[in-house]
């Protein structure tokens, strides 16, 4: 054991690799005489009548021992196979690899295999994950929105009417936030990064990030109110229970989703029934995204409060006794 650890000492403080004269490497690996042999991410192969003096150390590659190696061989990460005429004075490591040890092979040190199995990552546990980390976006999207319904009812009010009022140019701004956010957000960092009085307000930026989710947050919450408003056959200006509306729209959009993951799970739903579904669920959810994202921008940018109220033309007068 301790030949070993000095072998791997040797591994992480020593290039021999990228050290090696020109005919070190036109030499196939095949060495004779004495010192370490320690390779990185290459095969190594001691061929039959050949002797090393020395311990080889192989690291992401593989050993093919035929002949005569008078030290420890270890190899890590890859395959080792040993020859019928193969000697090993000193001990044989191998990890996370398969070790193949012919009968007639001769090795007078201990044989110590290390075997890494990862597991099978077949459909269904594929479909598992996809199916816990959506409905985890979810209950955090829900979760959210449910506050901001409770906490900020008017702001949601507003980002609701205005969406419902131009939903083709909310959808237009919402898709040119969504592009130039990135950029934007860089340019600013670069900026302020730059001049003397913008660099200390770089820690603002996280907390203009965590804004900009709470306001893109608040007009998926105005979108699924008035879903949710119009599934109860009503609207969200006279609705008296946002959170219910919130709820039910939220159920409607993101139902789709839902049970694509869920019918991944069973073979007959699978292939283009379960890709089909889970298209048309994101594009539902996008585009109520995309939506309220517009909307709740226009709402910030221009302070738009609502519809007008209708002009009240009072009703005709009676004629006057007088008159008739």
């Amino acid at each position: 054991m301790a030949r070993l650890l000095a072998g791997l000492i040797l591994l992480l403080v020593v290039a021999p690799v990228f050290g090696q004269p020109r005919d070190w490497e036109e030499a196939d690996h095949r060495h004779r005489g004495d010192g370490a042999r320690i390779l990185v991410f290459r095969d190594y192969h001691l061929e039959a009548g050949e002797t090393v003096r020395g311990p080889v150390v192989v690291f992401g590659g593989a050993a093919t021992i035929d002949g005569h190696a008078d030290d420890d061989v270890v190899v890590l990460g890859g395959r080792v196979r040993v020859g019928p005429k193969a000697i090993i004075d000193g001990d044989l490591v191998a990890m996370g690899g398969d070790v193949i040890v012919d009968p007639q092979a001769r090795i007078y040190g201990d044989i110590n295999e290390t075997v890494v199995r990862f597991p099978d990552f077949d459909g269904r546990w594929v479909a598992g994950v996809a199916l816990a980390a959506t409905i985890l976006r979810l209950l955090v999207v829900v979760v959210v929105a449910l506050a901001l319904a409770l906490a900020a009812p008017d702001w949601v009010r507003r980002i609701s009417w205005r969406a419902a009022d131009g939903p083709a140019s909310s959808a237009a701004i919402g898709l040119a936030c969504q592009i130039g956010f990135v950029p934007a957000l860089v340019f600013l960092v670069v900026t302020l990064a730059v001049t003397i009085v913008g660099a200390p307000l770089i820690g603002l930026v996280p907390f203009l990030i965590a804004a900009a989710a709470v306001a893109g947050t608040a007009g998926f919450t105005a979108v699924a109110a008035r879903i949710g408003a119009r599934l109860r056959g009503t609207t969200v200006e006279a609705s008296n229970a946002l959170a219910v509306d919130v709820l039910l729209g939220f159920a409607a959009v993101s139902v789709v989703s839902v049970a694509a993951q869920i019918g991944a799970f069973s073979p007959r739903w699978g292939g283009p029934m379960t890709w089909g579904m889970s298209g048309i669920g994101f594009l539902v959810e996008y585009l109520v995204w995309t939506i309220g994202i517009g909307a709740a921008c226009a709402t910030l940018v221009s302070r738009w409060n609502g519809p007008a109220a209708a002009a009240v033309v009072p009703p005709p007068m009676p004629p006057s006794p007088a008159a008739i």
